[in-house]
């Protein structure tokens, strides 16, 4: 069984989001640096590039076993697999600089 890299980050961003309207979590924005009108919040912000890497990995995906099946040229394949690749470097290393700061915070004096 595949375990999905991103699974974690929308269960914490769904978490957190549950938190805020519920009034557990102690450290919402006050209402002076609330985002403008048409701006997203932070975990939607999340959400939108996680849809939007699992989109590339299933395109990749899609295009490999057409390339396999030999209906995709390989220029297309290379290039789709390159790409989410490339995405998931980007989406581990995000992660882990989020560890880093949330470690970070944690260490913090209160």
């Amino acid at each position: 069984m595949a375990i999905d890299p991103t699974a974690n980050i929308t269960r914490a961003t769904q978490a957190y989001d549950q938190a805020q309207k519920s009034g557990l979590a102690t450290n919402v924005i006050p209402p002076q640096d609330t985002a403008p009108a048409g701006q997203q919040t932070f975990s939607g912000l999340v959400q939108n590039y996680v849809n939007k890497a699992q989109e590339i990995g299933r395109t990749s995906e899609q295009l490999s076993i057409l390339g396999v099946q030999g209906q995709a040229d390989m220029a297309s394949v290379a290039t789709a697999v390159s790409e989410a690749e490339i995405t998931l470097q980007t989406v581990v290393a995000i992660r882990d600089k989020v560890v880093d700061a949330y470690r970070e915070i944690l260490r913090m004096p209160m």
